[in-house]
C-alpha cells in the first residue's frame, strides 16, 4: 500500500499536542531510566506514524525523544516501545515508517508492534503481569482515540496501580458532544467514564455540557473508585474559531511528573491557561503567549496562609495543585516588592533570598 493513501494533513492543534508530548519525554527518559532497569513508552492509537507534508506522527516523535536525546549515550535502561494501531492500513503504513529506524536503534530499544485495539492489547498485557504476579515497568501511556470507543476507565486504572505509571489522555469533547445522547453511546461512554454520571450532562448543552463532562472526567481520575491519581491537569485544544475539540489530560502519581508535564504545556502555553487554538500562528516554533499573571499565585497563597509561617515544601506542593508552575523567583520578587505580603525565612548563615526545599520556610503577612 503506498503511505500517501492512509495519511491526512497535520493540523495546528496536533502540532501542538506534539510538542507537550515531545517536550515531556525530552524530560521523563532520563529520569526514569536513571533509577530503572527498563520503562515503557506506549501509544494507544498510533495511527500512520506520518503525515500527508512527511511531518512526524506519535510514535516517530517518542522515538526521536530517545534518538536526539542529547543524554542518549548514557542511557543503558532497556527501551521498550508499545505501537498499537487497530486499522489494518495505517498499521501497515506504520511499519513502513518504522522500518527506517530499524538500524538506528541500540540494542536496549525494543519496539513491539500490536494491530489490535488499545484496550485489548494493553488489557492483555496487564492480565499477564497479573497472572504472574509481576508489575509492569514504568510506563508512559499516549491514549490519543478519534473518539472514545475503545478506552476504559478500568484500564487505566488497572495500568495507574503500577508504580511509576502515567496516562496522557485525549478527551474527545468534540464526539461526545456529538453523541452523547446516541442511544449505542451509551456502552462506550460507561466504559470511558468508568460509571453512568454522564448521563447527569444530558440535559444540558454547550459550553455547560462540555464543563460538566470535563469536570467529571477529572474527578473519575482523581477519585479513589476511579484511578486514584494523586495529580491531574488537563490542556485544552481549540480550532480556528476558538471552539473546544478536545482535553489532553494527564494523570500521575509522582510530583516529579506533574511538574514536568505542566513544564512541557507551557512550552505552548506560557500563560498558564493551559489551551492553545488554531488561531494562533502554527509556524512558530515556541509558541509564546503572555506571562502569567504571577500576583494572582501571590495573592492565592497569602489568602490561603496569611498570618502563617509554612515550610517552603508545604507552599511548592499548593503550587503544584495549582495552574502555576513551581518557581521560586515570583516568591523572591514578591518577598522584595515595596509591599511584600511574605518573607522568606532561612536559618543563620544561609544566604537571605535562597530558598531551599527542607531548609527554607515562608512567613505571610497580616
Amino acid at each position: 500500500m503506498a503511505i500517501s493513501e492512509t495519511i491526512w494533513e497535520l493540523e495546528p492543534h496536533t502540532r501542538a499536542k506534539h510538542i507537550i508530548l515531545r517536550k515531556y519525554l525530552d524530560a521523563w527518559l532520563p529520569k526514569q531510566t536513571k533509577w530503572n532497569d527498563r520503562v515503557i513508552i506506549c501509544d494507544g492509537f498510533a495511527g500512520p506514524g506520518v503525515y500527508k507534508n512527511g511531518e512526524d506522527g506519535s510514535p516517530i516523535i517518542a522515538l526521536k525523544a530517545f534518538l536526539e536525546h542529547s543524554h542518549k549515550e548514557h542511557i543503558s535502561a532497556e527501551i521498550i516501545y508499545l505501537f498499537i494501531e487497530l486499522e489494518s492500513d495505517r498499521f501497515e503504513c506504520l511499519e513502513q515508517v518504522l522500518a527506517r529506524f530499524s538500524e538506528r536503534l541500540p540494542d536496549n530499544v525494543k519496539i513491539r508492534k500490536y494491530n489490535d485495539d488499545y484496550d485489548s492489547a494493553l488489557s492483555g498485557i496487564l492480565d499477564h503481569m497479573d497472572d504472574s504476579s509481576q508489575s509492569i515497568a514504568p510506563t508512559f501511556a499516549f491514549i490519543d482515540p478519534f473518539g472514545i470507543k475503545g478506552v476504559s476507565l478500568n484500564t487505566i486504572k488497572r495500568l495507574m496501580a503500577h508504580k511509576g505509571c502515567e496516562v496522557f489522555v485525549n478527551f474527545m469533547t468534540t464526539s461526545l458532544q456529538r453523541f452523547l445522547a446516541t442511544k449505542e453511546f451509551e456502552s462506550h461512554s460507561d466504559a470511558f467514564f468508568g460509571c453512568s454520571d454522564w448521563r447527569d450532562a444530558l440535559p444540558l448543552s454547550g459550553e455547560a455540557r462540555e464543563n460538566a463532562l470535563r469536570m467529571l472526567y477529572q474527578r473519575r481520575l482523581v477519585d479513589k473508585d476511579g484511578v486514584a491519581a494523586k495529580y491531574v491537569r488537563f490542556f485544552t485544544m481549540k480550532n480556528e474559531k476558538n471552539t473546544t475539540i478536545y482535553d489532553l489530560f494527564f494523570a500521575t502519581n509522582h510530583e516529579k511528573g506533574i511538574d514536568a508535564m505542566k513544564a512541557a504545556m507551557w512550552n505552548v502555553d506560557p500563560s498558564g491557561d493551559f489551551s492553545f487554538s488554531d488561531a494562533t500562528d502554527p509556524n512558530q516554533e515556541v509558541l509564546f503567549q503572555p506571562e502569567p499573571d504571577w500576583q494572582q499565585l501571590i495573592d492565592i497563597l497569602a489568602k490561603e496562609y496569611r498570618g502563617q509561617t509554612v515550610p517552603w515544601l508545604v507552599v511548592a506542593e499548593k503550587i503544584r495543585n495549582s495552574p502555576f508552575r513551581i518557581l521560586k523567583n515570583p516568591i523572591k520578587d514578591a518577598a522584595c516588592s515595596d509591599n511584600p505580603v511574605l518573607q522568606i525565612v532561612n536559618p543563620v548563615g544561609t544566604r537571605r533570598k535562597t530558598i531551599k526545599d527542607g531548609v527554607t520556610q515562608i512567613r505571610f503577612l497580616t
